[in-house]
């Protein structure tokens, strides 16, 4: 009983912490792709 008690309290939130922080991650990396392609765009025009 009280491994599951556990687990429920610690690691689940644990999981959902990390999985959060892996998306957030990502969406930066993919913001990052695209403000590279709009200065290369604006480069290329200057």
């Amino acid at each position: 009983m009280t491994i599951i008690v556990s687990i429920l309290f610690y690691v689940i939130p644990a999981l959902l912490i990390i999985w959060f922080m892996v998306s957030v991650v990502s969406a930066l990396r993919h913001k990052n792709k695209i403000l590279e392609a709009i200065l290369e765009e604006i480069k290329k025009k200057n």
